[in-house]
C-alpha cells in the first residue's frame, strides 16, 4: 500500500487501551503447465498437458465445504519436517493480461506458482526440487504484497510448509517483481479472482495428479501480506470475490480497502490479523479497524517492534510469526482443540502480543 501520511514508526505502543475500545465498538455495532477455464465461483473441469489443454465449464459455483482436512500429528510446528518444493503455471484462459514492461497484452493470464509442501527427510533450510509429499496436508494460498515478489517471504513460507501444509504462492502478474515494468496496484480484485482460481486449479478433479497425491481434500486458507493482505481479505470476506472452499484467513501488515464493496457477515471464515508494532507503511490502526469491523470470530496480534516488512522477514519475528500461523491453520482447518490452545499461547507470548479477540 502506498506509505500512510501518519506512519507509525514513532507512535508510542498504545494498542492494548485502543483494541480494547475497537473491540467493544465491533462488539455492539516442476515447470507443469496447467491451462484452466473457471465456471463461476471458481469452479470447472480441467485437462492437463504440458500443452495447456482447453477446459470444459462449469455454470454453478461450488458448494460450501464441510469436510476437514486431515491434519497429521507426525508434522507439527514442534516437529518440522524437510520441505519439498516445485515450480508450476497455471493459466486461467477466461481472463486476460494487462501489458506491462516488453510484456504484451495477452488473452489469458498464466500464473507461475511456488509450492512448498513436506517431504520425508531431517528439517532444514534446504528445499528438495520436486521431492515426493510427505503425506496429504492442506492447502494455503499466500499473496504476496506490492512491489514485492513471494520469493522475499520464503523464510515463513518454508516454516510453513514444514510445519504440515502445502504452501503455493503466485507471482501475480501486475504487482510481482519478477516482471519488468512498473507495477500496478490496482489489480488486487485480479488477484483475489487469482487466489479462487488456483483452489480450483489445484485441488479440483483435473488437478494435477501430484498435487492430487499431495493436497488434503478440505477447505483452504489463506494468508497475505500488505496489499496480499487486502488481497485475501477479498477472497475471504467481500461478497463478489469471496470463496466458500475459504475456511481461514491470516492478513499481516494490511489495510482497510474493500474496494468499493462490502466485507464480512456473520458467517465468514476466521480471521487473524497480525501486525507490526512500527509499520511504517500500514499504521497499526488499520488492522484495529479492521478486527474491530468482522462481526465474526476475529483476533489481532502485534508484534512487538516490527516494521511493516520486518514482522515477517526478520528473524527475530518471523519463527513466532509462523509458529502462530501453523497453530491457527491446524484449528481452523483442522479442528484441533490442542491446536486452538496454541495458537493463543503463541499469540501471547514475546515477541507477539495479544491484543483482543472475539467471536
Amino acid at each position: 500500500m502506498p506509505p500512510s501520511k501518519h506512519p507509525s514508526a514513532t507512535r508510542p505502543r498504545r494498542w492494548r487501551v485502543v483494541g480494547v475500545v475497537v473491540a467493544l465498538l465491533a462488539l455492539t455495532a516442476s515447470g507443469l503447465f496447467v491451462a484452466f477455464r473457471p465456471g463461476l465461483g471458481g469452479s470447472g473441469s480441467a485437462s492437463v498437458s504440458p500443452d495447456a489443454a482447453a477446459m470444459s465449464v462449469s455454470p454453478d459455483a461450488p458448494p460450501p465445504t464441510t469436510v476437514l482436512p486431515t491434519i497429521t500429528d507426525f508434522v507439527t510446528p514442534d516437529a518440522p519436517s524437510a520441505v519439498g518444493v516445485r515450480t508450476m503455471t497455471f493459466t486461467d484462459l477466461t481472463r486476460t493480461t494487462p501489458a506491462r514492461g516488453d510484456r504484451e497484452t495477452s488473452m489469458t493470464r498464466p500464473l507461475t506458482v511456488t509450492v512448498r509442501y513436506p517431504t520425508p527427510g531431517m528439517t532444514g533450510e534446504e528445499e528438495f526440487p520436486d521431492a515426493p509429499a510427505y503425506e496429504p496436508a492442506p492447502l494455503i494460498l499466500f499473496a504476496h504484497g506490492f512491489d514485492i515478489s513471494s520469493q522475499r517471504y520464503s523464510s515463513l513460507l518454508h516454516d510453513l510448509a514444514a510445519s504440515g501444509f502445502v504452501v503455493a504462492a503466485p507471482e501475480f502478474p501486475m504487482s510481482s517483481t519478477v516482471f519488468d515494468g512498473a507495477p500496478d496496484e490496482y489489480d488486487i480484485p485480479e488477484q483475489a479472482r487469482d487466489l479462487s482460481f488456483l483452489i480450483t486449479a489445484m485441488t479440483g478433479p483435473d488437478a494435477p495428479s501430484e498435487l492430487a497425491e499431495m493436497i488434503a481434500a478440505g477447505p483452504v486458507g489463506l494468508v497475505g501480506h500488505s496489499d496480499g493482505a487486502v488481497t485475501v481479505l477479498l477472497a475471504g470476506y467481500a461478497p463478489r470475490y469471496a470463496d466458500s472452499r475459504v475456511a481461514a484467513v491470516v492478513a499481516i501488515s494490511g489495510d482497510f480497502d474493500t474496494f468499493g464493496g462490502e466485507w464480512f457477515t456473520t458467517s465468514d471464515p476466521p480471521l487473524v490479523a497480525i501486525h507490526g508494532e512500527f509499520d511504517e507503511i500500514n499504521p497499526f490502526e488499520s488492522s484495529e479497524m479492521l478486527v474491530g469491523n468482522d462481526p465474526g470470530s476475529a483476533m489481532l496480534v502485534g508484534v512487538e517492534g516490527a516494521s511493516h516488512l520486518g514482522a515477517v522477514t526478520n528473524p527475530e519475528t518471523e519463527p513466532a510469526v509462523a509458529r502462530l500461523i501453523a497453530f491457527n491453520f491446524r484449528w481452523r482447518l483442522g479442528g484441533s482443540a490442542d491446536a486452538m490452545t496454541q495458537t493463543y499461547a503463541t499469540a501471547s507470548t514475546p515477541p507477539l502480543e495479544l491484543v483482543f479477540s472475539h467471536d
